[in-house]
């Protein structure tokens, strides 16, 4: 019996493991100079290196256990005003077959890659340009090629032919599977903010919706930053706008914008940089780098009748120096800072000689849930491996967001085929299956009639379509069967319950 219970609890260890690491693609930040982190064992991250190059934009994906599958990067102006546009880098650190000359030049939100819904080897990396190849594109990655290396089959399709703003994101949709893409233009000016919204389906890119909702400012420097819950999204725009939305997953639409701070275009600047929340929505982090720079903590509990803002951090050297805010997989909020040593001196690239403990580190907000001063700001306290860092960090969204569980949207079986349960228009109905979770036992019962053909499996599949648990159907007597999946190794969520037999497939949707 000890061998049995060792061998269970093994078991158990193991779907367990697999389990917590399959949220798990966002586990690897590719940025600035060869720099990253490697997210794997959240306790305890690690210096990552990379191929990149790039002051501003990156992205960067992984597999569900955490494995990296390809990365990309905008290129940059150098003094002599050539443009490199951009890379997109396979697994190996290599130039992706046909992935040199993306769209993009020198920003900071101007990629996003996006899973296609229906294909898990293909991605679609947006791009977009403010500079000189004004528009918004697309290209796809096929990572069933080159022996999973990858290659790009198309490449810069335009699907706008204005400037844009320096604001591209995106944010899954409520039923799990399909995605949001934002973007927004700008006249270099005053950007009367239209939030351009396209979905992306298995059938392909549309443009949605056209939303013009909030305040209009000065510029075309906006970084969009939504919080874990999916509920919220914040605009922090570089001339001095910071606003909060609530949002729709479901609908893709914004409201209810809260102005936080607006200041129309004047001189100086504050030079927001960008926003992030804290894991449970209360707090929003916004760094500025006008000459000083500032961290500032907005308490967001009161919202929409008051806040409160605290500055957590000053520092006037080097100038200009606090880049990019973001949450990571840890929950931790960390900081670029770019080095300058002076207003005079460009510094991309760097010179050999800068190497310095302010190129060298993140600085880390440890505590973001907690008002200041329990966040527990550490100024360039993450050790890069002797890698630097610009103002950059990857603009990667949530790519294992769930399903907003009882929303409108959450209608989607994902992976799975139409139930034969399901009554005909004709009113015939197939087989009849009915699976429900008891909390007292930590359970799914699983009941089914009028079942076809004489074995098959049974299987417990998560929101993404992947097999969790799987085992023989080996009593279907008379087209009824009956068992019990303990989910003592699972986490509260939505599930999917799917019976195969030799002649039919049936799946219902349980929640525990």
């Amino acid at each position: 019996m000890k061998k049995y219970y060792f061998i269970l609890v093994g078991l158990i260890l193991f779907i367990n493991c697999a389990y917590s690491q399959a949220q798990n693609r966002n586990a690897i930040w590719c940025f600035g100079d060869s720099a990253g982190i490697d997210f794997n064992v959240p306790s305890n991250p690690q210096p990552y290196f990379s191929a990149m190059r790039s002051r501003g934009t990156a992205v960067s994906i992984c597999d569900t256990l955490g494995q990296l599958l390809f990365y990309a990067h905008t290129g940059d102006t150098s003094n002599n005003g050539t443009n490199t546009r951009g890379n997109i880098l396979n697994s190996n650190h290599q130039l992706m077959e046909n992935g040199d000359s993306i769209i993009g030049i020198s920003w900071y939100q101007e990629m996003v890659i996006v899973p296609f819904p229906d294909d898990g080897s293909k991605y679609y990396l947006f791009t977009q340009d403010n500079t000189i190849n004004y528009g918004f594109y697309y290209s796809v990655i096929d990572l069933s090629l080159n022996n999973g290396l990858g290659k790009v089959i198309l490449k810069n399709q335009q699907l706008l032919n204005i400037r844009m703003a320096d604001c591209l994101t995106a944010i899954k949709h409520a039923n799990g599977r399909d995605w949001w893409v934002y973007s927004t233009p700008s006249d270099g000016v005053i950007n009367v903010k239209p939030f351009y919204t396209y979905l992306i389906t298995p059938s392909g890119i549309y443009l949605d919706s056209l939303q013009s909702i909030g305040e209009p400012t000065g510029g075309g420097f906006i970084e969009f930053r939504w919080n874990k819950q999916g509920t919220k999204m914040a605009y922090v725009n570089y001339s001095g706008l910071i606003q909060v939305f609530d949002y729709d997953r479901c609908t893709g639409l914004l409201s209810n914008p809260i102005t936080l701070d607006t200041m129309r275009p004047s001189s100086p600047l504050p030079g927001y940089v960008t926003g992030e929340f804290s894991a449970n929505g209360r707090y929003l982090y916004v760094s500025s780098n006008i000459l000083n720079s500032y961290i500032h903590q907005f308490d967001l509990i009161n919202l929409p009748t008051s806040f409160t803002r605290d500055t957590i951090w000053t520092t006037t050297f080097p100038v200009n120096t606090a880049g990019d805010l973001k949450r990571g997989p840890d929950d931790k909020i960390y900081l670029s800072s770019a080095y300058i040593d002076s207003m005079n001196n460009w510094n991309f690239p760097y010179p050999d000689s800068a190497y310095n403990i302010y190129n060298m580190n993140l600085s880390v907000i440890n505590e973001p849930d907690s008002a200041f001063p329990a966040c527990n700001f550490t100024p360039y306290s993450f050790y890069l491996g002797g890698k630097r860092t610009y103002w950059g960090l990857p603009n990667n969204p949530n790519y294992d967001m769930g399903v907003v569980a009882g929303s409108p949207c959450d209608t989607l079986t994902v992976g799975l085929s139409p139930s034969p349960g399901d009554p005909s228009p004709s009113g015939e109905s197939g087989a009849i299956m009915q699976s429900w979770y008891n909390p007292a036992w930590n359970l799914i019962h699983v009941n089914a009639s009028q079942l076809k053909g004489r074995a098959g499996i049974i299987r417990l599949l998560d929101v993404s379509g992947r097999t969790l648990f799987e085992k023989k159907m080996d009593s279907i007597h008379g087209g009824y069967y009956t068992s019990e999946i303990y989910m003592n190794a699972f986490s509260s969520g939505i599930y999917f319950v799917q019976l195969i037999t030799d002649k039919e497939q049936v799946a219902r949707k349980v929640m525990k």
